[in-house]
């Protein structure tokens, strides 16, 4: 905590003590947390063992909510029915269910940045209810792209950073501010290796003035809403390669590549068993 030391007493006792709060349901994964915030110092934070979404609620005192949420919540699992019961938009992805809980404990003037995977910010059904949610309620700001490999060795998974406030005077998103890293200055591979041509400088150098550039946009609400509401990514900069093929001759396509494998395949056995 020394580089708070232009706290006061009263401040810093807070700081220890009641402004960091946590849930978590795994054990050792809560043990490491109260390990890592001891050794910063922390020595009376809230951690409580408990499955978050069972509590849920969305209808959460004012008081009792956050001012700041940073959150990489677990995605990729299934909920039962029973506990989407209290969720106004129902759907068995923790993912849905964890944004709406952030979404129902951010205090007025509160600021969140979660990240979630690709599939929350461009597919139908209840993640588009979520975004639209988010979207007409809270001020989404900033969505950063995040590389396909930046969590390996743990996963592979793409996903992004959404950033987004509920502002005090009840404004909303009007546009949204995108940047697309491609470069987070290690390798993406299992052993994540640094490498040059690190973007989050540039990132960083962009966030408050939400500047364009080679890797970052702007789109307006209206745009974003005509998509059905879509947040991924999609850098106008780069232009799509468009298949300009007719249905038939990708079919032909597909099966010249298919006899190439079965021939390759042939040829392959007969070295075997010819050793």
């Amino acid at each position: 905590m020394a580089e708070y030391s232009d706290l006061t007493p009263d401040q810093l006792h807070h700081l220890r003590t009641r402004a960091i709060r946590g849930v978590e349901l795994v054990e050792e994964v809560a043990r490491l947390a109260t390990m890592n915030l001891l050794l910063h110092g922390v020595h009376g934070a809230n951690l409580e063992m408990t499955n978050t979404l069972e509590s849920h609620s969305p209808n959460v005192p004012e008081k009792v909510r956050y001012d700041v949420i940073l959150s990489n919540p677990p995605y990729g699992g299934k909920m039962q029915a029973q506990l989407q019961e209290n969720f106004t938009i129902r759907s068995g992805a923790t993912e849905v269910l964890f944004v709406q809980h952030i979404m129902a404990n951010l205090a007025k003037g509160g600021r969140a940045a979660i990240i979630v995977p690709e599939g929350v910010l461009f597919r139908s059904g209840p993640n588009e209810k979520l975004r639209q949610k988010l979207l007409t309620e809270f001020n989404v700001h900033t969505v950063l792209s995040l590389p396909a490999g930046c969590f390996l060795p743990y996963t592979g998974v793409k996903t992004n950073v959404v950033f987004f406030n509920r502002e005090k005077d009840g404004k909303t998103t009007e546009s949204v501010w995108f940047y697309e890293l491609t470069n987070d200055g290690f390798e993406l591979k299992g052993t994540r290796k640094p490498m040059e041509g690190n973007q989050i400088p540039d990132f960083l150098a962009k966030w408050e003035e939400r500047l364009a550039g080679d890797h970052s946009w702007i789109l307006p609400l209206s745009e974003i809403e005509e998509k059905g509401w879509d947040l991924s990514a999609k850098n106008p900069k780069i232009e799509e390669d468009v298949d300009t093929r007719s249905a038939l001759e990708i079919v032909q396509a597909i099966k010249l590549t298919q006899l190439r494998i079965t021939e390759l395949a042939d040829e392959l056995e007969q070295i075997i068993i010819s050793e």
